[in-house]
């Protein structure tokens, strides 16, 4: 058989370990690389079939075959490509390819009065926008405006067509970027701080970068954007609308909270009005503090339904674990290990594939957990009363309370039955896993804290008015 060169498959492995490698580290700048020193795959190439004919007994074929004529071709081609686009100014910035050259950096400005305006409009596509309320008649734009041209004279004439505006319209004021008039070849981005009367509401809809807003007590909306949203010290309703965002954060609200979309990290602190969530978010999860229920909907197929959580619930791909839940509190997931302590209220979980641990306060709330492949481990406080129904249908049960309940082991199969004292229902079915009743510590209150002794009583100076004789010890 004729021996064919190595050298057309190493250069591949080459090329596709540098975008693997960009894959684990987006940072990486491997379109740079590439553009600026792609003929030194060429000359490893070269290298490497001077090598193999020069060997000493080597039997390689010293000329090209026609699969390598025309993978050279292509990557002369590529490289060529790239190098001019990176001599052009084409850039890959994040996720994908920058084509508008170069930045330039404007300072914007804008004010207007804001007397009988009920809202604020934004209509800014692109950039990040911070809104904060104050004690003032007049909204006040300032901050900076980033324009990706090909030249200094193109940006300058783009920065003057696309001016900062604040245009009344009704009962709202509209913040106006102008972006759509900047050139194909061009990208504008505006960074803006806005100051704004504290009772005035805030909408924004269909655009990339992020939020911020703060000591407002008007609604916010914001509809389909691209970028993390943070909100704190808010006195009315907020709606927030996604379509991508890595973080998402509430803090100090007193309205209700409606979210939904696609995005990573979700975090609410303080909320004093209901919670609604639809969505997928795959990062971590975090609700503390919720004075009213939450309704949730997300990834995974999990639902959850809490009438108020003054513990906190922590949630991501693998795991959920909460304390300190006002109830009844329903939970159906699909793939997670559940945790839940602190309630005495009704609940009821679900999990097709993962494991569950309840760890129930005084009095003993009615239970019903199931898990499709996953242990069980319930842990009940000592002098507790429940009636209990536990079947493990492929594993052990396990009872830590005695003869009141029994246990019946039957083939692959094991249940536990019984009462003790006059409680509530508790049922626990384990589909592919064991299922445990602890008994818990009873929790022992430490002994009261002796009140300090009172001081002696001094006794009554005498009334300087009075006789010597008519004075009393």
């Amino acid at each position: 058989m004729r021996p064919r060169s190595l050298t057309g498959p190493l250069i591949l492995v080459i090329i596709g370990g540098l975008f693997l490698w960009r894959n684990f580290h987006p940072e990486a700048p491997i379109y740079e690389i590439l553009a600026l020193y792609w003929p030194f795959l060429l000359i490893l190439w070269g290298l490497l079939r001077l090598i193999e004919v020069a060997w000493p007994g080597s039997s390689w074929r010293s000329g090209f075959s026609g699969g390598e004529v025309v993978l050279i071709v292509l990557i002369c081609i590529f490289g060529a490509t790239m190098w001019a686009g990176y001599r052009n100014g084409i850039r890959w910035s994040g996720d994908s390819l920058s084509i508008f050259g170069n930045e330039y950096d404007y300072p914007v400005s804008a004010k207007a009065p804001a007397a009988g305006m009920k809202r604020i409009v934004f209509d800014v596509a692109r950039g990040n926008i911070k809104v904060t309320g104050d004690d003032t008649n007049e909204v006040v734009v300032s901050g900076n405006k980033v324009i990706r041209s090909f030249g200094r004279e193109d940006a300058d004439r783009t920065n003057n067509n696309t001016p900062i505006e604040i245009v009344p319209e009704g009962d709202h004021l509209l913040v106006r970027a102008n972006q759509d008039r900047a050139p194909g070849n061009q990208r504008v981005s505006d960074d803006i701080e806005v100051t704004v009367p504290r009772a005035m509401a805030v909408e924004a809809s269909g655009r990339r970068g992020d939020f911020e807003i703060g000591d407002l007590n008007g609604d916010v909306e914001l509809g389909g954007a691209r970028g993390d949203v943070r909100l704190s010290r808010l006195g009315g309703n907020a709606k927030v609308e996604v379509s991508h965002s890595d973080t998402i954060r509430a803090v100090d609200v007193k309205g209700n909270i409606d979210v939904q979309g696609e995005g990573s990290d979700l975090s609410l602190e303080n909320v004093q009005g209901q919670v609604t969530i639809n969505g997928a978010f795959t990062g971590t999860l975090d609700f503390k503090n919720l004075a009213k229920p939450l309704q949730f909907e997300g990834a995974r197929n999990t639902e959850l339904h809490v009438e108020a959580v003054p513990g906190n619930i922590s949630m991501d791909m693998g795991e959920f674990t909460a304390n300190g839940l006002v109830g009844p509190v329903r939970l159906i997931t699909r793939s997670r290990d559940i945790k839940i302590g602190g309630f005495t209220q009704a609940m009821t979980v679900e999990t097709e594939h993962g494991n569950i641990e309840l760890d129930p306060g005084m009095p003993v709330p009615a239970i019903e957990a199931r898990s499709g492949v996953g242990n069980i481990e319930l842990t009940l406080p000592e002098k507790a009363a429940f009636q209990l129904d536990a079947t493990a249908e492929h594993g052990d049960a396990t009872n830590d309370f005695g003869p009141p309940i029994q246990k019946d082991a039957s083939g692959r199969s094991a249940t536990l039955k019984g009462k003790v004292g006059d409680g509530p229902s508790i049922q626990l079915t384990a589909s592919h896993g064991e299922v445990e009743v602890r008994k818990g510590e009873e929790s022992v209150r430490p002994p009261d804290t002796p009140a300090a002794p009172a001081p002696p009583k001094q006794p009554k100076p005498p009334d300087k008015n009075l006789k010597d004789s008519e004075i009393k010890l």
